[in-house]
């Protein structure tokens, strides 16, 4: 007989990290909201040191900060981390763009496709957390398709706070279709294989969108 159960090849401290990452993401685990270990492993129903472990990993990932003393606490964006995250995404994005132009294939045509039409879906059914995922999915296929093993690494360093970000600005767009022609831009400067449209495009949106976030939370710190 066919055994048909699945076995969850993650390591315990990986699952707990999954779990705790898609709290932060999903907003059930709001910016600046303080952690306890204990708390963490009794609701996941963990050991204490697999959820220290899972929280260290977030750490590493620039969801969780430690304070000596205190205990842990979910990042908040503050202007700067907005400032550095849209510098560095400008340089890393509109080189993956580049190279994505210069080099894709017609399976890469159909994977950024089916992203870009992924992105269309989740708007049409107003979901801003899908939208976020989309969003962020059509950014990370461009740089999978500019083939380039160490530019990928880099970009996998910021992946997550990356998510929140575009979180962050995507509640900031009213209505979210409006960021629907500038992806379509984008996207199809990339399957010409429009290498300088495509970068230009690429930084400009990123640019954008940074430099929109950057000022309103200098406003939201000017207010208290």
């Amino acid at each position: 007989m066919k055994n048909t159960t699945t076995i969850d090849k993650r390591s315990l401290d990986r699952q707990a990290a999954d779990w705790i990452r898609g709290a932060i993401v999903a907003g059930d685990l709001s910016p600046g909201a303080r952690l306890t270990e204990i708390a963490l492993a009794e609701q996941i129903g963990l050991s204490r040191s697999t959820v220290r472990s899972a929280m260290q990993r977030l750490a590493g990932e620039g969801l969780l900060v430690q304070h000596a003393y205190t205990g842990w606490e979910v990042v908040t964006l503050t202007p700067e981390d907005a400032w550095e995250l849209y510098t560095l995404r400008c340089s890393l994005e509109g080189l993956a763009a580049r190279l994505a132009a210069e080099r894709i294939d017609d399976a890469g045509r159909a994977v950024l496709t089916a992203a870009l039409n992924e992105l269309k879906d989740s708007i049409a059914v107003m979901d801003r957390r899908r939208v976020a995922l989309a969003d962020l999915t059509v950014h990370r296929t461009i740089v999978t398709l500019a083939k380039h093993r160490r530019l990928s690494m880099q970009y996998g360093l910021v992946i997550e706070p990356v998510h929140l970000y575009i979180l962050s600005t995507n509640s900031m767009t009213e209505p979210l279709e409006a960021i629907v022609p500038e992806h379509e831009e984008l996207v199809d400067s990339i399957l010409r294989g429009d290498v300088q449209t495509a970068e230009r495009l690429a930084s400009e949106h990123v640019s954008k969108h940074g430099l929109r976030l950057v000022e309103l939370l200098r406003a939201q710190e000017a207010n208290g």
